[in-house]
């Protein structure tokens, strides 16, 4: 492609990254993305660097594709405006006035009381038909559908293009992490577009956005459900949907590694002799609420509770005769009581 002319709509001579955009764009943006965005400032406000697709795709080891996706994102978000000659080549990109931009707003908050939250994940929003009729004719976009066709053996019905769209416009996907999506989860058994979308708002959260970010999650993964198979003794099988909930739950949501997670399910099979991902979690649970981060943890947790153990008081015997059938400490409990004496042991 040939130079591209860069401009801007203000009489401002010097790179400036506006606290504004930081607060209210940056945050909530893809990083290559924000890359992108810098780079070209850095070039606006140096005459001597010649700017180009090519030049910036070399630059961050991407495709060009990927770099037009990164500036059609900012004129979304109306910080950029793209120019095109009549054969739509891009020749000029006119950066516009951040702060009169209608994109996110600042939250009503000091910077001292905000805290980090997850990357937030944007509503999905269906397109009409005729917007699927203009994004289709984008050559990256026809070129997405048509792979994700291939890997789906069938036309792709409005469902599915707008989950499709969904993924690279609004969770900003780029088309390889697309395919791969599509196809790792097609080579699984899952064809449904509802199952892929759930993959996608969980690579969304944990803020994956590269093919190699996604391949070593699914290595985690991967690499979890077998200790957990193994811990449980689970064999000829796999997990039924809500065995993998509770196994998203101790990984994501309690924050709690493979070797935890196993211990739980090691003692839960030597407190009930089976498998029980009910009781797992409980022990995992309080874990959590005791903030077990390690094994050596959980052994002080054992240790603590052999100390308290061993201060209860003993039960004194009953008075009375005995004779030869009694001349023993008679047992008091029932089934349930021990099964209750057994969890707390596993979790206190």
């Amino acid at each position: 492609m040939a130079d591209i002319t860069l401009h801007r709509d203000s009489e401002i001579q010097r790179t400036v990254v506006p606290n504004y955009f930081i607060d209210a764009y940056m945050v909530h943006a893809n990083g290559e993305y924000v890359k992108v965005y810098l780079y070209l400032l850095r070039c606006m406000n140096d005459p001597t660097m010649s700017f180009s697709i090519s030049d910036v795709a070399d630059k961050f080891e991407h495709t060009e594709k990927d770099i037009i996706r990164a500036l059609k994102y900012w004129e979304k978000m109306h910080l950029l405006r793209l120019e095109f000659d009549e054969n739509k080549e891009l020749t000029g990109i006119c950066f516009l006035d951040v702060a009169s931009a209608p994109g996110p707003q600042i939250p009503a908050v000091s910077m001292q009381t905000r805290k980090s939250t997850a990357p937030e994940v944007p509503p999905r929003e269906n397109y009409s038909a005729a917007e699927l009729r203009r994004l289709k004719e984008e050559a990256d976009i026809q070129e997405l559908l048509f792979v994700a066709e291939h890997y789906l053996g069938h036309p792709l019905n409005a469902t599915e293009m707008n989950a499709i769209l969904y993924w690279k416009e609004s969770l900003n996907f780029s088309g390889d992490l697309i395919d791969y999506l599509v196809e790792s989860c097609v080579a699984k058994g899952h064809k449904s577009v509802h199952y892929m979308e759930k993959v996608a708002l969980s690579w969304a959260k944990a803020g994956i956005t590269t093919v190699s970010a996604a391949k070593e999650e699914a290595n985690r993964h991967n690499e979890l459900h077998t200790a957990v198979k193994k811990a449980f003794g689970i064999q000829g099988r796999d997990f039924v949907p809500y065995e993998k909930e509770y196994i998203n739950t101790w990984q994501k949501d309690y924050g709690f590694n493979v070797e935890i997670i196993s211990a739980a399910c090691e003692r839960t099979i030597r407190a009930i002799h089976q498998a029980s991902f009910e009781y797992a979690d409980s022990i995992l649970k309080n874990w959590k609420k005791h903030h077990v981060v390690s094994l050596s943890d959980i052994q002080a947790l054992d240790a603590l509770h052999q100390e308290r153990a061993a201060a209860m008081p003993k039960r004194t015997e009953t008075a009375g005769k005995k004779n030869r059938f009694n001349d023993f400490t008679q047992r008091s409990y029932d089934t349930s009581q021990l099964e209750k004496e057994l969890l707390n042991y596993g979790t206190n």
